[in-house]
């Protein structure tokens, strides 16, 4: 074979180059055919179906990818709260409704958004257009039929939520009537701190677990008001140099002489009022003004003498902070700086002694933390102030919560170990402070630090989950022996409350539904409603107080109180008719009866989960990877399903 291609040379390169050439041919040719079958295979199949038949293929799902890209640019508020942007099954079944119900226009509607949307922003309608379609990838005209959509889709939702509009009369006046109806009685509150309930004491394990959970959050901040992490705090210590010394000070100087009275007299005569019968001499016209003549001097002698005991504290201290280094306006001290620092007991000596008035006062909470918030409550220094900062004044407070150690702020520089600016009170009392130590607000290191307020939560807790159990019992001693038993009982007491009602009528008008509020429990929605339900269930037209015990008893749990409430109603006081008139015509009040009306937000409706489950959303084939960027959120909202549906057969069985 290689003789005969040596020998026929010029035949073997005509073989190479048919021979190569349909290879290469070949190549490109079933490339091409293989890409486009699979391309053409790929926007047949089907992606998902819905409960009426319809059907969403591969190549549907691309474009609604695309859409989706688009409508996230426009920061439209429905598409951030409903967040159908991030997931192409959403905005495709939003968008399937909308068109159902005949709310989604033509291409020009769309254009018509994004000209009036370029005119509001000052910026050239092409450009707008340009963006949108490079996001999407798509063409002008697809990106104005996806605009359209957008706007058909905020059509129907605002048509769905404009509802409470047009409901009947009948139906707002049964729902003013469960909100105004106004209920009283007595009731008797079972909470878990007060109730005599034996609960074991809290393990260790309990309480570091519970330190966990709240540890990070303030007291009263967390679920149930729990929360431990310490807030801001400090120790300081202030020097105050009482107005009264100063006064006293001026009085016994020459500043208050007799010569120096008359030369005030002299010089601001026009500060006076004339006496009542005509002066025949200077001597006589002095002597009948001389007491307010001393006044105005004490006052601005006195003013002056502060003044200059202020500067001489204020340059004393900086005058201590003298060859220590600052870095943006913070001191770097040395390690040896407390026992190097000017104590305010020697300054307050030195005061004493420049200015001839008794040693001031120098207060300590140097052993103890005080919460950054509690240092307004400190006396003289907590209503203490200074200009030095701008034309408002600025308290202790405030300065201490700038320190350096706290994260500081560029307009108030402050920072442990370091005297602040000289302070003065009202009445004129003059402060000097300083921050001895600093800790940031944390959670507790360990159970130990904070075992205490766990401990008592934990049993908390417990207590209520005890009383929740025994509500069937509760029920039964309330109805059969009364309310008095229930508290002796419990160790807890009986109260009166009168009018209580679902909604307070002055905040109704306003769209916002307030409870009343009763003893020891305070407000609390879901009480108030069992207890005002329980009322309107009583048969008509007899009165009330004459039923029996039983059948106006009722006991109900408060779980964001952690308390279970023991209520018999006594009376109830129909809503009055002259409230419902301005109601009937009130869209806010509307709202809040179609809310009574429905469970949860009108929003809820339109949810990934609530549109999946009305339309019978399915996925051809559910990936397992649940953050595909194909089928997003649907496979999870169809996978909760699932779990939900086999959570509710399980417990069906059992």
């Amino acid at each position: 074979m290689l003789k005969f291609f040596r020998k026929n040379e010029k035949l073997t390169r005509w073989i190479l180059v048919v021979g190569m050439t349909f290879l290469m041919v070949s190549w490109l040719v079933f490339d091409q055919s293989s890409t486009f079958l699979t391309q053409l295979l790929e926007g047949r199949s089907t992606w998902a179906t819905t409960r009426d038949g319809a059907s969403f293929s591969e190549s549907d799902l691309r474009r609604l990818q695309q859409e989706t890209r688009v409508i996230g640019m426009l920061g439209d508020p429905i598409v951030r709260q409903l967040q159908f942007d991030k997931d192409p099954a959403h905005w495709c079944l939003l968008s399937k409704e909308a068109a159902a119900a005949g709310l989604v226009g033509g291409a020009a509607d769309g254009q018509a958004r994004i000209t009036k949307m370029a005119a509001g922003n000052n910026v050239p309608e092409a450009n707008l257009i340009g963006a949108l379609c490079r996001e999407g990838g798509m063409s002008p005209r697809e990106v104005f039929e996806t605009i359209a959509k957008l706007n058909g889709v905020e059509r129907y939702i605002n048509l769905v939520l404009s509802g409470p509009t047009r409901m009947s009369v009948v139906r707002i006046e049964q729902t003013a009537a469960s909100l105004l109806n106004a209920v009283s009685g007595e009731v008797t509150v079972l909470d878990g701190v007060n109730a005599k309930v034996d609960v074991p004491t809290p393990s260790d394990a309990q309480l570091a677990e519970q330190l966990k959970e709240y540890g990070d959050q303030a007291p009263g901040a967390g679920k149930y008001g729990f929360g431990y992490k310490t807030a801001d705090r400090v120790r300081l210590e202030w020097l105050v140099v009482p107005t009264t010394s100063v006064t006293a000070a001026v009085e016994s100087s020459p500043a208050l002489s007799n010569i120096e009275l008359r030369k005030y007299w002299i010089e601001n005569q026009a500060e006076f009022a004339a006496p009542q019968l005509a002066a025949t001499s200077e001597g006589t016209s002095f002597e009948s003004n001389r007491d307010a003549v001393r006044a105005k001097v004490l006052t601005k002698a006195s003013a002056d003498k502060r003044a200059e005991i202020a500067k001489f504290i204020s340059d004393r201290l900086q005058l201590s902070m003298r060859g220590v280094e600052q870095v943006n306006g913070y001191y770097t001290l040395p390690t040896d700086w407390n026992t190097k620092q000017l104590s305010l007991s020697v300054l307050a000596a030195e005061v004493a002694q420049k200015f001839s008035i008794p040693q001031p006062s120098v207060e300590s909470r140097t052993e103890e933390w005080i919460g950054v918030s509690d240092v307004a409550a400190l006396p003289v220094l907590g209503g203490a102030t200074t200009n030095r900062f701008g034309s408002q004044p600025v308290a202790a407070m405030q300065i201490v919560q700038s320190l350096r150690e706290f994260g500081g702020k560029p307009t108030l520089v402050a920072q442990v170990a370091v005297a602040g600016p000289v302070l003065q009170t009202a009445l004129g009392d003059i402060v000097a402070f300083r921050v001895t130590a600093a800790e940031a607000a944390a959670a507790p290191a360990s159970v130990d630090a904070a075992r205490e307020a766990l401990t008592k939560d934990v049993a908390r807790m417990e207590r209520f989950e005890k009383l929740e159990t025994m509500i069937a019992d509760i029920q039964k001693q309330a109805a059969d022996q009364g309310l008095s038993s229930v508290a002796q009982a419990y160790g807890t007491k009986v109260e009166p409350f009168t009018d209580l009602r679902q909604g307070e009528k002055q905040f109704l008008q306003y769209g916002l539904k307030f409870p009343g509020s009763l003893p020891t429990l305070g407000a609390d929605a879901g009480a108030a409603k069992a207890i005002v339900l329980k009322a309107m269930s009583l048969p008509a037209g007899r009165n009330i107080a004459d039923l029996p015990i039983a059948d106006r008893t009722v006991v109900v749990a408060a779980p964001d109180k952690l308390a279970i409430l023991a209520a018999r109603i006594d009376s109830v006081t129909p809503m009055h008719r002259g409230d419902l008139a301005p109601l009937l015509t009130n869209d806010r009040f509307k709202n809040v009866a179609a809310s009574e009306m429905s469970d949860g937000s009108p929003l809820d409706l339109f949810t990934l989960e609530a549109i999946t489950e009305r339309q019978g959303f399915t996925l051809a084939n559910p990936r397992p990877d649940k953050d595909s960027s194909a089928s997003g959120g649907a496979d999870g909202a169809t996978e909760a399903k699932d779990t939900k549906a086999e959570s509710e057969t399980k417990a069906t069985q059992s």
